[in-house]
């Protein structure tokens, strides 16, 4: 009986020491996920900050709004590369969603593979935007467009699922939808 009691006695002890060591455990590995997903989420919105804007100067320049006629069509090209380079670089920090439709909007704006040692070209007509510009236009930026236009339209549409991923990645809204600032207008050829 003796011997039971000194059993007993020493085995409860070391349960509740083996139960706190389990417990310290599990919550050092929430804190640590916490944490990875703060900086997760704190990345995320850095990216965000960077890339959102040069996606919303596409946009405007695609859409014939805002301030496009600011864009020269080499300049555009130029943003094509740097934006591509932030997508791919931020690819492992987001969900596949928010990569596809990144590609799907580049895509939608730019003919890729146009021929060895040629520039991406524009999917949109010069002939407006050669109307609209308010300082000389040059004649060698026809060469930067493409012969297969897209519609405005389809482009608002695929950057606002860009915009949607981007939000649900950051986690501010489960289902974000970006609120649409007017129309495409109507005398866009």
């Amino acid at each position: 009986m003796e011997v039971a009691k000194l059993t007993a006695s020493l085995l409860v002890p070391g349960a509740l020491a083996a139960l706190g060591v389990y417990i310290h455990r599990v919550t050092k590995r929430f804190e640590h996920l916490q944490w990875r997903s703060q900086k997760l989420i704190e990345k995320r919105l850095a990216v965000y900050d960077d890339l959102a804007p040069q996606l919303n100067d596409l946009l405007c320049y695609y859409t014939y709004v805002g301030g496009w006629r600011d864009l020269t069509p080499p300049s555009v090209i130029a943003m094509k590369r740097v934006v591509d380079k932030k997508i791919y670089l931020a690819a492992p920090l987001f969900s596949e969603e928010f990569f596809a439709s990144c590609i799907e909007f580049q895509s939608l704006c730019f003919e890729t593979y146009t021929g060895w040692g040629r520039d991406t070209c524009l999917r949109t007509l010069f002939e407006r935007r050669r109307e609209g510009w308010l300082k000389d236009w040059n004649p060698e930026w026809e060469s930067c467009f493409s012969k297969e236009a897209v519609d405005p339209a389809l482009v608002r549409k695929s950057h606002q699922r860009v915009m949607e991923a981007f939000s649900q990645d950051i986690g501010v809204h489960s289902s974000f939808v970006v609120p649409m600032s007017g129309s495409v207008p109507l005398n866009v050829r």
